[in-house]
């Protein structure tokens, strides 16, 4: 079982603390994490433009004029592209659609991946669940300095929503506060150090754990 460092809550080494192999020590599968990677930045981009055509506009069911006798050329829809109101004529239809789908197997093999990897990198640690009173940034500017972070971005993974805590994390530009449900590989990566609390351990473990075939 590989060992991390293990820091209290004010920032102190307590020791050290074991984690799962079957999530801390998988195989790192490179080309599974770009795959997820790629994805979730995937996901996020906006699909381009779309106008309507003239089946998707709405009104103009009714023939504006009759056909003959009023001198005019002939029409039979008021949102016909050459009227105002109308449909646009070969307007873009809002393609290509750029969300990828992966398997869940495949998403918690490279989440795994990425953890592996940190952890042979010595880039995550451990430490007791921090509980404020009040949301108090100057707090956790105190703990980053007596754990000796220096200018690295740091990702706390928290086992629940912790206003106090997070909202004291936001106001600082190189740390996050992220719950572990929102496991992420774009912010794994992102940021140099992670510190997990000692409660999201656990939930984490119990959430990426290898599923065993049932014969």
């Amino acid at each position: 079982m590989p060992n991390v460092s293990k820091y209290d809550q004010t920032g102190k080494k307590a020791g050290e603390f074991s984690l799962e192999d079957a999530v801390f020590s998988d195989r790192v599968r490179v080309i599974t994490a770009q795959e997820l990677l790629l994805l979730q930045l995937s996901n996020k981009r906006r699909a381009n433009a779309k106008t309507l055509d003239r089946t998707e506009v709405r009104g103009g069911g009714r023939k504006p004029y009759r056909q003959k006798g009023t001198g005019r050329a002939r029409c039979g829809s008021t949102r016909s592209p050459v009227r105002t109101g109308g449909a646009v004529a070969m307007g873009p239809s809002g393609e290509p659609n750029y969300t990828l789908k992966m398997p869940k197997k495949a998403r918690r093999a490279a989440v795994r991946s990425i953890l592996t990897d940190k952890v042979r990198k010595g880039q995550l640690f451990v430490i007791e669940n921090v509980k404020f009173d009040e949301p108090k940034t100057k707090r956790i500017i105190e703990l980053l300095k007596t754990m000796d972070v220096g200018t690295e971005k740091v990702l706390f993974v928290i086992d629940e929503r912790n206003y106090n805590f997070e909202c004291s994390v936001r106001n600082i530009p190189n740390a996050k506060a992220l719950v572990y449900s929102n496991l992420n590989p774009h912010d794994l990566m992102y940021h140099g150090r992670v510190v997990m609390f000692e409660n999201a351990v656990s939930k984490v473990t119990k959430t990426l754990v290898p599923r065993k075939k049932v014969n």
